[in-house]
């Protein structure tokens, strides 16, 4: 059983009220690390950002499975900025998908590390 540290990134111009799939990679890489089935992530950071006051949210999944890491509504140019002492454990198998504004530049970074269950 092993552990890898990754972190995760969705930067988006434009729509990102429909959801945007949060990429990640291996950490120091730029190759795109895939989440097999029998991987958890453990999520220990979170940054999300919005140039547009909106609702913003970061969830495990998906919005209707209700395992939200982070939400809440901003200004605009402002954030959420989170860092867990326990991590936040994703369901197996599962990503991250990001909810910003419908306009403008919307970002969400994010540290964590996968375990191989």
């Amino acid at each position: 059983m092993g552990s890898y540290e990754v972190h995760g990134e969705s930067i988006t111009d434009g729509d990102a009220s429909a959801g945007v799939a949060v990429i990640l990679y291996d950490q120091g890489s730029v190759v795109v690390r895939t989440l097999l089935a029998t991987e958890v992530l453990h999520v220990t950071d979170v940054q999300l950002l919005t140039e547009t006051g909106a609702d913003i949210s970061l969830v495990a999944d998906s919005k209707a499975a209700g395992r939200y890491v982070a939400h809440g509504t901003v200004d605009a140019k402002g954030g959420i900025v989170l860092h867990f002492s326990k991590p936040f454990v994703c369901p197996r198998g599962k990503g991250l998908v990001f909810y910003g504004a419908t306009t403008n530049i919307n970002s969400c970074l994010m540290q964590g590390f996968i375990r191989e269950t």
